[in-house]
């Protein structure tokens, strides 16, 4: 099939599944399940709200189990009045990639759990991750995100995001796209449409060398206040 194809049913899938609130500083990513045998890898992550000022930066450390399984473990500070490096969380994750190599359709899940600054819940994650390759160079992800609250002030029920991207390979490694992404509140007070929150961007890979590679990209709301936007910078270290 043509790319032009490729494009359109990869717009419409974006379009079908994304409609939710985007924190401010957001450094979390659109998440693949495939888990690669022998990977090791670390990442330092930064965000920036020009309208808020806020900023926010994390460092993941990654490391397969093996074919299947992947943990992950991640602090995270950011910027707030009482210091420009204020701890924020510290979480662990554990990928499980349920697919086999090469298929056109990967699926898998990660488990979470995020332990905050004091006075807010810790929060237990169950994620479900896709990625589908539409062509030789065309590819979309899609993830479904659930977390409970645990502990004093927590909400009640299920908090729910989506996200969503789609991109192209270029030769060398390089990579651009558009991601999206939603977050819907708790399952015991859903919100309509137009109390969701949207943001949508582009983003692009580079690599630095073999081993260092860098993604730069910006989000924008799609509702409220259409000047919100978030600048986001990840390098990344494989060994």
């Amino acid at each position: 099939m043509h790319h032009s194809k490729f494009v359109a049913v990869a717009a419409a899938i974006l379009l079908t599944f994304v409609t939710g609130d985007v924190a401010a500083q957001a450094t979390g990513g659109v998440f693949g399940p495939v888990v690669n045998e022998g990977h090791r890898s670390m990442q330092y992550r930064t965000a920036y709200d020009p309208d808020s000022y806020g900023f926010a930066q994390r460092l993941h450390y990654q490391q397969s189990i093996d074919s299947r399984f992947m943990w992950r473990v991640i602090a995270q500070a950011r910027k707030t009045d009482r210091s420009d490096l204020d701890y924020d969380f510290v979480q662990g994750e554990l990928f499980w990639d349920l697919t086999d190599a090469k298929q056109p359709w990967q699926t898998g899940f990660r488990f979470d759990v995020r332990i905050p600054d004091e006075g807010r819940p810790a929060i237990l994650g169950a994620n479900w991750m896709n990625q589908l390759a539409l062509s030789d160079d065309w590819n979309a992800r899609f993830n479904v995100l659930t977390a409970f609250e645990v502990g004093s002030d927590a909400r009640d029920g299920v908090l729910i995001q989506t996200r969503a991207n789609l991109w192209k390979s270029l030769p060398n490694r390089y990579n651009y796209g558009i991601e999206l992404f939603s977050v819907y509140g708790g399952t015991s007070d859903i919100v309509g449409f137009d109390d969701d929150q949207h943001a949508i961007g582009p983003f692009m890979t580079v690599p630095l060398s073999d081993r260092w590679s860098m993604f730069a990209g910006a989000l924008f709301a799609l509702d409220g206040d259409a000047s919100d936007s978030n600048l986001r910078l990840w390098i990344t270290r494989n060994f």
